[in-house]
């Protein structure tokens, strides 16, 4: 039988139109190929080493005057044996987005190449084992499930049944049947709609299932015919010899004579292949060293500590909640506070003295924070009860706490949605409204709208509009949501991103593809950002969650200005729910008042200068004017496909699946013209173990006892928040060069602040 992948590498001079019955992944080696998919309507140039998969069904035009590309044809009718009872369309072409997964999959097709290549004595078994692991990468990295209406999916649901049955006694009555037809109606339907009968097209899937086998098996005539759903040999070799002007045995020697010759030019092509992507390295395996110059610096944004959210803010009415959150802001220092304004339930008839809203906002100004409020937007009309509401607030808030308190307050008017024509213009409209009531207090910032990182689309309706009227935000709010929804030719696809550095990317898509938009504005603030599809997940409990934080935190250095957490505190949750020692809430802060590995994340970069040194993939290094240096690190693991596989119900036991390795991390670094004499490193690590509630709590009680509300007495608490601190080491060095050489090592999903002092003694 044929491959589940076949390779080719292939010159284009010149224009070819080919429809894709399989799925086919190309990657670019040499000059541009131009790619048009009329079945979508998308266009691509592929460019040396982009990646493009081509779905099933579509028509695809290439065009190049000379264009050495790769071809990885993958099996639609062996992809369905492997995955059965799934509709996939994969989203990847590496020229629209950033993804930090491409590399891993563009190392995947290299390596078949070179495979495919060798021809060494152990090729075919490494092939498979290649292949296998790059599908199962491609499947959990770039598809997307499909949802469409019936009639638009009843189509392909009678090819896919075919495609899945057309070895068995396909007989029409039990076709029809299946899709709850009549044999006459089905009959008429089918020709209807695929301009050929039901078992004219049957016996072309058969014949095309038995040309595999003439072509990659040794199998005689008969064997052939029964496995491939023919009553006999004699049926078989009619109807092939109908289709293909000979008999069958006569195109199995042809048809290897041919591929003599193909394979003969297929080896100089890739050789070519090969000579080209043999310098292509392997994303993430070497360790260079971060030199900094200690004399270029510069000042910087702390954006990590723009905004806290408060999901509820009746939740400091709460005394055991006030404590954990003083606690929080006490050493965390964020600078405003996003809340929710929940104003449905009120109307102008009502009268409200904001009592409960007084202690709270009295609270967090104690603190030292400032008020930011958001008000979420569903519905595609105006409300009174919105205005009628903001009204009666701020005339009760301004005598209160007086015009300069006031008038540094945020308002956000979010509409977290796919944009449209129509909501667009409401949400304008709503904009408008609001800030003319707002600048009566002398409130002057407004932002908006709450813009979905992703929707791409929507963004682009969203800028055109505001061009177009006239309109302008002067800062911009937006979502970083872990997956994507979006309207194709063949329905609503939602996919899931898990691409590592998602929120990066996101945020630089966004940054080139709308240069003229992001110009004009003075701040963009990511206002929520998750790691998960769902809130709770084990993985908040979990070093990865601090490890991810840090990680997030130096890949969005200097492109956004803010990007902070959802959920301050586990309190926050349901009473059933929150009664469990842990259940993978999102909050900083435990239950209990113990604090998780994320919180340590944020204490860790609060400690950075005022100085901004500079940064490499895993660290980020800052100073001050007392010859003292912080460096903030990070050995964060990528998610592998158990994860993925897992998410809407994660198993604790099986966590370590749900990375791609636990290998450790080393990290080198340079610090030139720094003073020479004795410098004092402190470093403060949390790992598994040490630091991380999750795996102290795993080690002192086995799974299930995790789940027993009244596992944890008060000493118990008390001896978790003892131990449970950051580990800390301290080492000096001698520099007489003016050069200061630092190496550590981080274990996986490790965090790491270093403080390196001058000695002045």
């Amino acid at each position: 039988m044929g491959s589940l992948i076949t390779t080719a590498v292939k010159y284009c001079t010149g224009s070819e139109t080919i429809y894709t019955g399989d799925i086919v992944i190309l990657m670019g080696i040499e000059n541009q190929l131009n790619i048009s998919m009329e079945t979508f309507g998308d266009e691509t140039i592929l460019s040396e080493e982009d990646i493009l998969v081509i779905n099933s069904k579509s028509k695809v035009l290439m065009k190049a005057s000379k264009a050495l590309y790769a071809e990885f044809t993958i099996s639609l009718r062996k992809f369905k044996e492997l995955f059965p009872n799934k509709k996939y369309r994969f989203l990847c072409d590496s020229t629209k987005v950033k993804n930090d997964n491409f590399a891993i999959l563009r190392r995947y097709l290299t390596e078949l190449l070179m495979l495919q290549y060798e021809r060494t004595e152990y090729q075919r078994a490494e092939w498979n084992k290649v292949s296998c692991e790059m599908l199962i990468f491609l499947v959990s990295n770039f598809a997307t499930n499909i949802f469409m209406s019936e009639n638009n999916n009843s189509l392909e649901n009678v090819t896919d049944y075919i495609g899945e049955h057309f070895q068995e006694d396909l007989s029409l009555k039990q076709i029809s049947s299946q899709f709850h037809m009549t044999s006459t109606y089905f009959s008429r339907y089918f020709k209807k709609n695929f301009g050929v009968n039901y078992y004219q097209y049957l016996c072309k899937v058969r014949l095309e299932g038995a040309m595999e086998d003439l072509l990659y098996s040794d199998k005689n005539l008969l064997c052939v015919a029964m496995d491939n759903g023919f009553p006999n040999e004699d049926s078989f070799r009619k109807y092939f010899t109908e289709n293909y002007g000979m008999f069958p045995y006569e195109y199995r020697v042809a048809q290897k004579e041919k591929e003599e010759i193909k394979n003969k030019e297929q080896t100089e092509n890739l050789l070519a292949a090969v000579k080209k992507l043999v310098g292509v390295k392997e994303t993430g395996q070497v360790n260079d060293v971060l030199t900094i110059d200690t004399n270029s610096r510069q000042t910087y944004r702390p954006y990590w500590r723009e905004i806290i959210n408060l999901s509820e803010c009746k939740l400091l009415l709460n005394y055991e909640a006030r404590e954990q959150f003083e606690e929080l802001q006490k050493e965390l220092n964020f600078q405003y506070v996003r809340i929710h304004l929940d104003w449905s339930k009120f109307s102008e008839e009502v009268i409200y003295n904001f009592y409960q809203e007084e202690q709270i906002f009295d609270f967090l100004l104690k603190n030292k924070l400032k008020l930011w409020f958001t008000i979420s937007v569903r519905e595609l009309q105006e409300s009174d009860l919105l205005f009628a509401y903001l009204k009666k607030m701020l005339s009760h808030f301004a005598p209160h706490y007086g015009s300069n308190e006031i008038r540094n307050w945020r308002f956000e008017l979010e509409y977290n949605t796919l944009f449209d024509e129509e909501k667009i213009e409401v949400y304008w409209k709503l904009y408008d409204r609001i800030k003319e009531i707002l600048v009566i207090y002398q409130i002057q910032e407004l932002l908006g709208a709450g813009l979905e990182l992703g929707d791409w689309e929507g963004i682009r309706k969203f800028e055109q509009f505001t061009k177009k009227n006239h309109k302008k935000l002067t800062a911009l709010t937006m979502q970083a949501k872990p997956y994507t929804c979006m309207e194709t030719a063949e329905g609503m696809s939602v996919n899931r991103v898990t691409d590592s550095g998602y929120v990066k990317n996101q945020l630089q898509t966004f940054r080139e593809n709308f240069p003229e938009f992001t110009s004009e504005i003075s701040d963009i603030y990511i206002t929520d950002y998750y790691d998960s599809i769902r809130q709770m997940n084990i993985l908040n409990d979990s070093c990865y969650r601090g490890a991810s934080i840090i990680k997030n935190m130096i890949e969005c250095f200097g492109n956004t200005s803010s990007l902070p957490h959802s959920v301050p505190l586990d309190l926050s949750y349901v009473n059933g729910i929150r009664d469990k020692v842990l259940f993978g809430g999102d909050g900083l802060i435990t239950k209990q008042g113990i604090r998780k590995p994320s919180y340590y994340a944020y204490s860790f970069l609060q400690k950075a200068g005022p100085y901004y040194l500079g940064k490499k993939e895993n660290a980020i290094i800052f100073g001050n004017e007392f010859l003292e240096y912080q460096i903030i690190c990070h050995n964060c693991k990528r998610l592998s496909y158990h994860y993925y596989l897992d998410e809407m119900e994660q198993h604790l036991e099986k966590i370590e699946q749900y990375f791609d390795d636990q290998n450790e991390k080393e990290l080198k670094f340079r610090l030139k013209n720094v003073k020479n004499g004795r410098y004092i490193v402190k470093k403060h690590s949390v790992n598994m173990q040490h630091g991380s509630v999750q795996d102290e709590v795993r080690r002192i009680a086995p799974y299930e006892t995790l789940l027993v509300p009244a596992f944890l007495h008060n000493d118990d608490v008390d001896y978790l928040k003892q131990i449970l601190v950051p580990q800390q080491t301290l080492r000096t060095y001698e520099v007489d060069d003016g050069v200061l050489e630092l190496q550590i090592t981080l274990s996986a999903n490790e965090i790491a602040y270093l403080n390196i002092q001058y000695a002045y003694y």
